[in-house]
């Protein structure tokens, strides 16, 4: 919570001063100290200076192999490097996935990654940097089952689910047999594990993650049923900083940086998933 105070008028003399806290003036006596108002003073000072150093916050709604407590996932050292390139800290959160875009938009926080294009009608206080930040398969997880992928067409005889929030799904999964809509990835794939659905359709890399941390005998079946160019947004606030980012991102690629936190993150985990 953040107190505002204000100071509109002080007096003092030997029999009172005045001190104005939001537009209310309440009078103290000359018995309070005469170094009171410094303190204050310097509190109100100490309190701007830890704001301003306050980083920003980019949430996100995927955890590993994207967002994690250490910061080093493929998101965490994105944001990290695009942002320490033009002078600003920040930081990436993890959200639950329509909370994340809700806590962007607000205001709450100050960004969110990493989401497909044209978001911004909907959630009309953010803006995209138009460098995309990475080229995204969505895929079908199955258990014990096989079929070819078409598109999203291909879903129609399926009991299918998906998290609450994915846009991508949320606009295009138009059939299917059943739909369900899940909290997270943890809800997602127990529907599966549980035969309660069919398919459930997820992003290569954090179902990739997942299967090395489960033995679960669930697989994902190629081609993707889409893929997606995903950019950052930022909350409009911080709209001034859209340039620099955008170019920020292109030296990443330019210079080895983004291939280099790619290889590190994402792509092992393909590499693993293969051998």
């Amino acid at each position: 919570m953040k107190i505002q105070v204000s100071v509109e008028a002080a007096f003092y003399n030997k029999k009172s001063f005045f001190l104005s806290i939001g537009g209310k003036c309440s009078m103290l006596t000359d018995q309070l100290p005469r170094h009171f108002l410094c303190v204050l003073l310097l509190f109100i000072f100490a309190c701007s200076l830890s704001n301003a150093n306050t980083p920003l916050t980019i949430t996100s709604g995927r955890g590993e192999p994207f967002v994690n407590i250490e910061h080093n996932g493929f998101y965490d050292l994105i944001v990290e490097n695009m942002f320490q390139r033009i002078g600003v800290e920040a930081k990436t959160i993890l959200l639950p996935s329509e909370r994340s875009l809700i806590n962007a938009n607000s205001g709450v926080d100050d960004g969110n990654i990493a989401r497909i294009r044209g978001i911004e009608k909907k959630y009309k206080n953010l803006v995209m940097v138009p460098e995309k930040v990475i080229d995204f398969d969505f895929v079908a997880f199955t258990k014990n089952r096989q079929f070819e992928i078409e598109g999203w067409k291909s879903l129609k005889p399926y009991n299918v689910a998906f998290i609450n929030g994915w846009k991508a799904f949320e606009k295009n999964v138009k059939h299917y047999k059943s739909l369900v809509r899940t909290r997270d990835s943890a809800q997602l794939f127990e529907l599966l594990n549980n035969d309660r659905v069919d398919v459930v359709l997820y992003d290569l890399w954090s179902g990739a993650w997942r299967n090395r941390q489960h033995s679960d005998n669930v697989d994902y079946l190629r081609p993707p049923v889409a893929s997606y160019q995903l950019y950052l947004y930022i909350n409009k606030k911080h709209k001034k900083l859209i340039p620099e980012l955008s170019n920020a991102l292109v030296s990443m690629k330019t210079d080895g940086t983004y291939q280099r936190i790619y290889e590190q993150t994402l792509n092992k985990l393909l590499k693993e998933h293969l051998y």
